[in-house]
């Protein structure tokens, strides 16, 4: 197991992966992912984030198979975090999220829309609510924060 930076040719593995995952999202897990939220979840949208110099991205791999990602843009939003649904609670994302950090020791604070699955795993990184949960087109989310706002 190792973690390591993103590739371009990593992007279809990405998309399966975080596409694996959108009954987390999803307030009717039997209803389509909107349009505007498939489009972003697909290679050619992880090809344009992997190569962009606005995104930091790392993949969590174990035996040679992508298990988890993490994207962070602009150094402050927590834009991707997923990590394969049979190695939740395995400390993956803890993994991947200390080691992007790590990686950007000027960032000050973080903020994200988190799923509602995901929100205890936040709260344990020491996130915190800033505001209510929010809907759109079927995608469930809680914003949050980290950190001092400057």
């Amino acid at each position: 197991m190792s973690i390591r930076i993103a590739k371009k040719q990593d992007a279809h593995d990405l998309a399966e992966l975080v596409g694996s995952l959108s009954h987390y999202y999803l307030e009717d897990p039997n209803r389509p992912l909107p349009e505007w939220f498939l489009t972003s979840i697909q290679p050619g949208s992880f090809e344009s984030r992997l190569q962009s110099p606005d995104y930091l991205n790392l993949v969590y791999e174990e035996a040679d198979e992508i298990k988890g990602y993490i994207a962070i843009k602009a150094a402050s939003h927590l834009y991707h975090l997923f990590v394969s649904e049979e190695l939740h609670g395995k400390g993956i994302a803890k993994q991947l999220w200390q080691q992007a950090k790590s990686m950007q020791p000027e960032s000050q604070s973080y903020a994200l829309r988190s799923s509602l699955y995901a929100v205890p795993v936040y709260l344990k990184f020491g996130f915190t609510k800033s505001g209510p949960v929010g809907v759109k087109d079927g995608i469930s989310f809680q914003p949050m924060t980290l950190g001092k706002k400057s």
